[in-house]
């Protein structure tokens, strides 16, 4: 898989890298691991740097619903994505958008410090 990730013993924030071409199986995938693991409501930062993806606009959608209705069962933690790449930038703000609808917290960075910044926000909550 060319996601994995880590809590932080300080934070709790989730670190977590995103390598090669992300795809939307991938991500599904990531995500049942954190929620096997029990991490959906950590803060999350996502190192997508060296990523690519080949996600459709379908796809966001299904991520989602996805959320939403993980949304239902559990509190989903905020999550920044930093990344260099414009057509993962454009799918992660298209996500960012459409999650704020369905009440979850997420944003898109082209550097890892705005992102901690925006993520520290959460942290007195």
């Amino acid at each position: 898989m060319s996601i994995t990730y880590s809590v932080d013993p300080g934070s709790g924030h989730l670190l977590t890298r995103a390598d090669g071409v992300v795809t939307f199986q991938d991500i599904d995938a990531h995500l049942d691991v954190e929620q096997r693991n029990r991490d959906l409501h950590r803060p999350e930062l996502i190192d997508a740097r060296d990523a690519t993806t080949n996600v459709t606009a379908l796809q966001v959608r299904l991520l989602i619903q996805r959320a939403a209705s993980m949304l239902r069962v559990v509190d989903l933690g905020p999550t920044a994505i930093v990344t260099t790449n414009d057509v993962v930038y454009g799918m992660a703000r298209m996500y960012s958008i459409l999650a704020e609808g369905a009440g979850v917290h997420a944003e898109v960075f082209r550097d890892m410090r705005s992102a901690n910044s925006w993520l520290q926000q959460f942290d007195t909550e």
